[in-house]
């Protein structure tokens, strides 16, 4: 094979690698998500973010941790509700109503519902790089 062919076959094969990897093959468009949460204004601890299509061009849900108030994920596109949840071990209790009932950790989610369980959150995906961060805002009364 001449210096001229193997050039050519580099290129090529280089061209269908990166062609592969970038997912040319009439796959539906991806957001990359990157952003922050925050609770009343300090970055959350650990939690988990989850973002669910509200339409059909949406694809499927996608989820990431969240690590000292930062996040990252790969989903489709459009209208997304958005679910935070951040669960912690708040104390014992028994697993049945009888004296002889197993004790198990009480794990509750510890932000309010309009957070996760009742979700107001949402937001609004474009193909490629999206930053999306939410300030959180604990109620007054927890």
């Amino acid at each position: 094979m001449t210096t001229d062919l193997r050039i050519r076959a580099s290129v090529a094969g280089a061209v269908a690698l990166m062609a592969v990897l970038a997912g040319c093959g009439g796959g539906k468009p991806q957001a990359r998500v990157t952003g922050t949460v925050t609770l009343d204004g300090k970055p959350l601890d650990t939690g988990v973010i989850h973002f669910y299509p509200q339409s059909d061009e949406g694809g499927p849900s996608a989820s990431a941790d969240i690590q000292a108030g930062q996040y990252q994920l790969q989903t489709g596109i459009g209208p997304m509700k958005v679910v935070i949840n951040a669960n912690r071990v708040v104390g014992k209790r028994k697993m049945y109503d009888t004296p002889d009932s197993p004790v198990v950790e009480d794990i509750r989610d510890t932000l309010p519902e309009r957070y996760n369980m009742k979700s107001e959150l949402k937001a609004n995906l474009t193909p490629g790089p999206n930053g999306v961060n939410f300030d959180l805002k604990n109620d007054p009364k927890r």
